[in-house]
């Protein structure tokens, strides 16, 4: 299955085509047009019936009434085993901030003095660095990092709901943090759980399945990489869980959503102190007074 998207849509079309085929894909811009990008999905023939071809209908549906629309679906004829190892060569090291770079494990790469290297999995689930939100909230996380601590700890304390692949609290945890990484998805935990092995931070990431409103602890950092509905539902959750003077980043959203959020929270008593935006998507910044 080839299907060519907008070049903003990678991601998501990357993360539904994992999730519904049960293996890795490739994301591939090379011969594509203009803005636009490739993601290939494989499934077996007997694989793919008639729940299947539904399944993608509606998925394509739902993306057109997000005003995203699929730009072709081509379905072609491959051999199972050139598939198995062809997807990977697809996933090269990738800068996604100046100093933040993400690399799969079979890739190598020496960082140079003052880069930050995170290795990720990007066959497993939800998120490889290549989304916009996921790419603002590493930006925020850098642009936050240097202001943290006006509590006096020897360890800034994070919080990173609905990690995904843990892509967030790995790169805090390379920053100095310690973080507890939390999602419902058991898939997520997984894949989060494998990454912060293949990263040697057992020590300073904790992953979780535990719902955010069962938290106590408060942090002087919250990260929030989520859908805007949940971003709505879990705002007086979210924002309970700053210390005072703490920062929380969220994105996930749309440029279009971000007013209603930024009421929401402001009601809660934060103030925003950032907001970045790419592709048409963005990240709100805010602080505890």
């Amino acid at each position: 299955m080839r299907l060519l998207v907008p070049a903003g849509m990678q991601e998501e079309a990357s993360l539904f085509l994992t999730d519904f085929s049960g293996r890795g894909v490739i994301i591939q811009e090379e011969g594509a047009p203009p803005g636009g990008a490739l993601i290939r999905g494989y499934f077996l023939p007997e694989e793919f019936g008639v729940w299947q071809q539904e399944q993608l209908q509606e998925y394509l549906k739902r993306l057109a009434g997000h005003g995203l629309y699929p730009l072709g679906l081509e379905m072609l004829q491959v051999d199972a085993e050139d598939w198995a190892e062809a997807w990977k060569a697809h996933f090269k090291p990738l800068r996604v901030t100046p100093r933040l770079i993400i690399r799969p494990p079979w890739e190598e790469y020496e960082g140079e003095p003052g880069e930050t290297v995170l290795t990720i999995y990007p066959g497993m689930a939800f998120g490889t660095g290549r989304h916009p939100s996921t790419l603002l909230c590493l930006r925020a996380l850098e642009e936050v990092w240097p202001q943290r601590l006006p509590l006096g700890e020897s360890d800034w304390q994070v919080l990173d709901v609905g990690t995904g692949t843990g892509i967030l609290a790995l790169a805090a945890a390379r920053f100095g943090a310690k973080v507890l990484a939390i999602d419902l998805d058991p898939e997520a935990v997984a894949a989060a759980l494998e990454n912060v092995r293949l990263n040697d931070l057992v020590e300073r990431v904790w992953v979780e399945e535990t719902p955010l409103p069962f938290l106590r602890e408060k942090f002087p950092l919250v990260l929030a990489n989520i859908t805007a509905p949940d971003l709505l539902q879990l705002a007086e959750a979210l924002a309970s869980r700053l210390l005072p003077a703490g920062a929380l980043i969220i994105s996930g959203f749309l440029e279009e959503d971000a007013p209603a959020l930024e009421a929401r929270y402001l009601s809660l008593g934060l103030h925003i102190s950032g907001y970045l935006s790419q592709e048409g998507w963005g990240a709100l910044i805010f602080r505890r007074n």
